[in-house]
């Protein structure tokens, strides 16, 4: 009796191994498809906002999280399992061998499971990018269309005061995007899970209505980003096709677009990006090399125009802003702990390339410098570079307004009811509609607003001030206690708060008079 009684404890407790082990596989298995974007599939030009929403790209680390949440689970299981597994062996050696040979079974069975855990959390890794991928990621999401008004913002400022202001914006983004990346550690420390975005942080911090003043501020700027891309192309197409209407041009782009922006998942537009990347890369360097091949002009070359400061900060405002892309980016690097200094390297390295992007354009060309500066370009050369450049934004487009995709249609279908027939029976519009309207807009406002250089002076001096300073250093603040802060980053915090606040009304209203401004008419904006 006491023998049987032995066998059957022995089975009971083989098979709670077996369900635990089970479950904690369904478990993993179940967070383990959660849908994945690479970040490599970002393309060129994805500075400016870059994909720069944190929720709209909320897919590129939600498995990364998911898994990384389970596996301590997962092997505190496994480990659980294999020492009751080995002490069941053991009484069952004691009492039975054929009890034992079908607890070794068992046993084998359990340790498959373990071993298929253990996959599947060395699997998660592999979304996890080495330093080298990140910065070229970096560099991919700040490099963009807003280089291509450096030289123009040189020509308004000077280019030693343009080179000065772009480096204190630059130092000022750095601090305010690790200031973010800081603010999400502490909250993950107090327990919030899920912080995968921008529009996340802003929830736990200043709850729903930050969240919304948050995503709205980034579903505006890549609007404007995405914007701006249509300006530069028919800015471009009119250059070299003057007879064309710039109606025809803008209206033109809708059709293909808004085709190219029904695509469900960021992997289907990877081609598209690869493409952008090349013509990114080949009409840069073929604008770097012409600036040197025109320096045929008397013109006075200036250093310092105080009067047009705010102009040359709104434009490395917008050309540096790319801070909804930061906590992404930071999560899927494997050492999290050397994304700093890795991300001061990459940002200091694209702030030499600005100025003397800047520098070179504005030299070559002097007085007669526009924005954006292939306007400048006249020969065949010329030609190449801007059809570059314009096939590279115009097929960037599509990825520029994903994440406004992901946070319009997260947030209208949070409002629905469920089932097939939620939309129409509330009188929503699909998907489909939603985005071929947004082309729509954005088309309509190029149409309104052709100026590139005014258009960017507007975007970077209003809603990417909000996003790049102000936002992440009042965060910083209502996280951590002003004993647990040096008083220098205090300070610091304050300073940039206040400064985002008032260079954002200043800057926003002449950049607004500015739009309405005829007397300049070379492309460019910001008062002579």
């Amino acid at each position: 009796t006491t023998k049987s009684q032995s066998i059957m404890k022995n089975r009971m407790t083989m098979s709670s191994i077996m369900m635990t082990g089970g479950g904690a596989t369904e478990e993993h298995a179940s967070n383990s498809s959660s849908n994945d974007i690479e970040l490599s599939s970002l393309p060129g030009g994805c500075n400016d906002g870059g994909i720069g929403n944190g929720n709209g790209i909320n897919g590129i680390n939600n498995s990364i999280n998911n898994n990384n949440n389970n596996n301590d689970a997962l092997e505190g299981v496994a480990l659980m399992d294999s020492n009751n597994s080995s002490n069941n062996s053991n009484s069952n050696n004691n009492n039975n061998n054929n009890e034992m040979d079908k607890n070794g079974e068992n046993h084998h069975d359990h340790d498959n499971n373990n071993n298929s855990n253990s996959n599947n959390s060395n699997s998660s890794t592999d979304h996890l990018s080495s330093n080298t991928q990140v910065a070229f990621n970096i560099i991919i999401s700040f490099v963009g269309a807003g280089l291509l008004g450096m030289p123009y913002a040189f020509r308004q400022s000077g280019w030693m005061l343009g080179s000065i202001a772009l480096s204190i914006v630059s130092a000022a983004n750095v601090y305010s995007m690790l200031n973010l990346v800081v603010v999400r550690q502490r909250l993950q420390e107090e327990g919030h899970k899920d912080l995968i975005g921008y529009g996340d942080v802003g929830r736990v911090v200043m709850g729903t209505r930050g969240e919304t003043v948050v995503n709205a501020c980034l579903v505006i700027s890549q609007l404007g980003f995405a914007t701006a891309y249509i300006i530069f192309i028919v800015a471009n197409v009119a250059s070299l096709h003057p007879e064309i209407p710039s109606v025809a041009v803008c209206f033109g782009c809708i059709p293909i677009l808004s085709v190219l922006v029904q695509a469900k998942e960021m992997k289907t537009l990877s081609p598209f990006s690869l493409l952008a990347d090349v013509a990114n890369l080949a009409g840069l360097s073929a604008v770097l090399f012409q600036d040197y091949e025109h320096y045929q002009h008397n013109d006075d070359i200036h250093t310092f125009e105080w009067k047009n400061l705010y102009y040359v900060i709104a434009i490395s405002v917008y050309s540096l802003e790319g801070v909804g892309l930061i906590l992404p980016l930071e999560s899927s690097c494997q050492n999290r702990n050397s994304f700093p200094s890795l991300l001061k390297s990459v940002i200091f390295g694209i702030t030499i390339l600005c100025c003397l992007f800047g520098t070179a354009g504005y030299l070559a060309f002097g007085d007669q410098t526009m924005a954006p500066i292939t306007l400048n370009l006249s020969h065949a050369g010329g030609e190449f570079v801007k059809i570059a450049l314009a096939l590279a934004l115009y097929f960037t487009y599509p990825i520029m307004m994903f994440p406004i995709h992901s946070v319009l249609e997260g947030r209208l279908s949070s409002t629905t009811t469920s089932g097939p027939n939620a939309r129409r029976m509330l009188g929503m519009p699909t998907p489909v509609i939603i985005r071929t309207l947004l082309v729509v807009l954005t088309a309509i406002i190029a149409y309104v607003i052709p100026d590139f250089g005014k258009f960017l002076s507007l975007v970077g001096s209003s809603i990417c001030t909000l996003l790049g300073f102000v936002f992440p250093c009042y965060f910083h603040l209502a996280t951590f206690d002003l004993e647990e802060l040096p008083w220098w980053q205090s300070l610091l915090d304050i300073l940039l708060i206040i400064g985002g606040v008032v260079f954002g009304i200043i800057g926003t209203f002449h950049s607004f008079i500015d739009l309405f401004d005829t007397d300049d008419n070379d492309g460019g904006g910001g008062g002579d």
